[in-house]
């Protein structure tokens, strides 16, 4: 019983330094070429601080769950667990002059963070918290939490991997003038979201696969009879 909200951030930052090439290009080839290296990798996640609220009665947590397309009609939630999945990327770029006065715009660093915002337990507020429905509904929406946070530690490191993989594909970017250094550093780091953007879809669709084997009818089924057994 859970929903994810999803969110991109997409940034960008250019720092401006002019310095001259030592070597002259050879003929033909591109002077920027020459300067250019892989940029640095700096990959932040967060779980996001876990809260819990118990505003809503299960009518009103039933209506939250249909509005995010969680409950299915005729079935109500006694209990929900909502998240954000926030990313973004910021590629951060430097200026440089070559030899021959063409202006070049390199790729420093990257800062890409991946993570969960506002991880919330939803939990009605008329059930006893003395009760087996209570510890019941609490242990289902503690399962959905220990299964993004088990997916987030799976997949980060993965797609650090498979980024630092595309860092060298990012050249660099002849320019005529130095005012162009904040568009060109926006279209590079576009293009950089469009190489990432895969790798992000592949670890929200795969954290729903897994959220949906906790919310299927076959558990539910499950968990009704346990507090008939144990009231």
């Amino acid at each position: 019983m859970k929903n994810l909200y999803l969110t991109s951030i997409f940034c960008f930052c250019a720092a401006i330094n002019s310095a001259c090439a030592g070597e002259l290009s050879a003929a033909g080839e591109d002077p920027c070429m020459q300067m250019r290296y892989s940029p640095r990798l700096n990959m932040t996640t967060s779980y996001g601080k876990l809260r819990y609220d118990y505003q809503y009665d299960r009518r009103s947590l039933t209506r939250l769950g249909q509005q995010y397309g969680l409950v299915a009609p005729g079935m109500t939630a006694s209990g929900l667990s909502l998240f954000g999945i926030d990313w973004s990327v910021t590629l951060n770029t430097a200026a440089r002059i070559a030899a021959d006065g063409s202006i070049c715009i390199l790729p420093t660093s990257v800062d890409v963070f991946i993570g969960f915002q506002d991880p919330t337990i939803y939990i009605d507020k008329d059930l006893n918290k003395e009760s087996c429905r209570y510890r019941l509904a609490l242990r289902h929406e503690h399962q959905h939490q220990q299964i993004s946070v088990a997916a987030l530690e799976y997949f980060i490191p993965r797609i650090r991997e498979k980024i630092i993989r595309l860092l060298p594909e990012i050249m660099p970017k002849n320019v005529s003038s130095l005012s162009q250094t904040d568009a060109t550093t926006v279209e590079m780091n576009e293009d950089l979201i469009r190489r990432i953007t895969p790798l992000v879809d592949t670890f929200k669709a795969t954290l729903l696969y897994e959220h949906k084997k906790l919310d299927n009818t076959e558990n539910y089924r499950y968990e009704s009879t346990v507090c008939r057994k144990f009231p």
